[in-house]
């Protein structure tokens, strides 16, 4: 993280007055967010050694994690959208002594010490080292597991990912997956400070990856006219469905938007691209400090996530991605030091040079006549759809039968879903459909990928639409 911090200095020193970071509340200039963030750091040398951030997104946010992080703290992001219980697991899990929080209300809210994210400006200091973030995410159950990453991972990640995006001053980010994910803080937080680029955050445009109307987002796009961004696969089939239905067109400006979180159907890529919108996919995983692979401008390959980041050994082992190299994390937290090469549970493949993902090694589907499916596999053919928030695939307990969760935003008919499967063999195709609709409670993570637990449940529990496949070519059932 020094060279972040150094960064600051030199944009603090020779652009003051220039805009660092804007929000829906105001601006802050670079000369402004490094007194900040060394006022706050001030202040927090004598605060406990672990706090955490309850701060929806936005400048506080973005000012506690680098105070935190000057400070020598562990930092531990509390994702707004997690429940009551995930916070308090969280909090207990990690010994947290005090949450950094904002508004009249928050000493009442938390049973800890409240440091509020505002401070004297000061000099900013050097970076001594040491900061370290634990992060969360929503995973498989209400329990997940904390991530910590310190020094060497963040500033592997953040020089290789800096080669790919080339982004520099005359750059605008317009951050819009929430900054408690490690991945924004990389990429809407710590690349444009190296690059002296500005970051612009709008909460709509976050509501919008989170289910709220797509034109938050659209609105923000046309309003900032951005160079970069960070999407989800789900949002960006709303805006690519939103343009192709007569919406504003996807500014010009644009010239890198990242896509990740979850798998993207090459139909979407491509579709995207013929929007106007250049999106690259990439994969990686918080164990692995976000990115492991990004496709990139001049060798963009939809199907596949793109070339390994420099400095990273990837390698498949038994059909599994593992990786090795500077931005395997640290542990788990409470856990044992990290193996120097990472098993990262997903399947894979190489294909000239560009990894391909193809699914959770333990969400694989066995049915009973024995024949092994990668939901994600089938889920991929259904997601491409604009009106298709999600899907789940899944087995019911009592016959076995293979069912379909579609999470839709718009209808869709038995038939249409059908014939979006029909080349599949005859042992993947689902049986039938189950609608579900994406305000349903815990089927959806932030990312736009189903909760498996929660859509297994929705199966077993709710009557199935046959799906019918009249050109169905029995040969492929063998």
């Amino acid at each position: 993280m020094r060279p972040v911090f150094e960064a600051l200095q030199r944009n603090a020193t020779e652009r003051p007055g220039v805009a660092a970071f804007r929000d829906d509340a105001g601006t802050l200039s670079w000369a402004g967010l490094a007194g900040r963030v060394a006022g706050l750091a001030r202040r927090l040398e004598t605060a406990p050694q672990t706090v955490a951030i309850a701060l929806p997104g936005g400048i506080d946010y973005v000012v506690a994690d680098l105070a935190l992080t000057l400070a020598g703290k562990r930092q531990v992001p509390l994702p707004f959208f997690f429940s009551r219980e995930q916070v308090a697991h969280i909090l207990r899990e990690t010994g947290a002594g005090a949450i950094i929080a904002a508004g009249p209300d928050a000493r009442g809210a938390w049973a800890l010490p409240v440091i509020a994210p505002d401070a004297a400006q000061v000099a900013l200091p050097e970076y001594p080292g040491g900061g370290e973030r634990v992060i969360y995410t929503s995973g498989s159950s209400g329990r997940p597991k904390g991530v910590v990453i310190g020094d060497r991972q963040l500033g592997a990640s953040l020089a290789a990912l800096s080669e790919v995006v080339g982004a520099g001053p005359q750059d605008r980010h317009l951050s819009v997956l929430p900054l408690a994910q490690l991945l924004e803080q990389i990429c809407g937080i710590f690349l444009p400070i190296l690059a002296g680029a500005e970051c612009v955050m709008r909460s709509d445009a976050t509501r919008a990856l989170l289910g709220g109307p797509v034109d938050g987002l659209t609105r923000a796009m046309a309003e900032i006219c951005p160079t970069t961004s960070l999407l989800a696969p789900g949002v960006l089939g709303r805006w690519v469905a939103e343009i192709e239905s007569g919406g504003p067109p996807a500014p010009s400006s644009l010239r890198f938007v990242a896509v990740g979180g979850a798998a993207s159907p090459p139909a979407l890529i491509r579709a995207a691209e013929a929007a106007g919108i250049p999106v690259y996919e990439g994969y990686g995983l918080s164990e692995c400090c976000s990115v492991v692979a990004m496709n990139r401008p001049g060798a963009n390959v939809p199907g596949t996530v793109g070339p390994v980041l420099n400095g990273l050994d990837v390698q498949i082992i038994d059909g599994e991605i593992t990786v090795a190299g500077p931005s395997v994390m640290e542990r788990y937290l409470g856990g044992p030091p990290a193996p120097a090469r990472w098993h990262t549970g997903d399947l894979g493949h190489f294909d000239n040079g560009c990894l391909v993902v193809e699914g959770r090694k333990d969400a694989l589907l066995i049915t009973p006549a024995g024949r092994n499916i990668s939901p994600e596999w089938v889920e991929a053919r259904v997601n491409g759809d604009p009106r298709v928030v999600s899907s789940a695939l899944t087995l019911r307990d009592r016959d076995g039968a293979l069912l379909l969760v579609a999470v839709l935003a718009a209808p869709v008919t038995p038939g249409e879903i059908a014939n979006m499967l029909g080349d599949l063999p005859g042992y993947a195709r689902p049986s039938g459909l189950i609608p579900a609709d994406p305000s349903e409670p815990n089927l959806l993570f932030p990312a736009g990928t189903p909760d498996r637990k929660v859509a297994a449940a929705i199966a077993n529990a709710r009557p199935a639409v046959p799906l019918s496949y009249p050109h169905q070519d029995e040969r492929r059932a063998s």
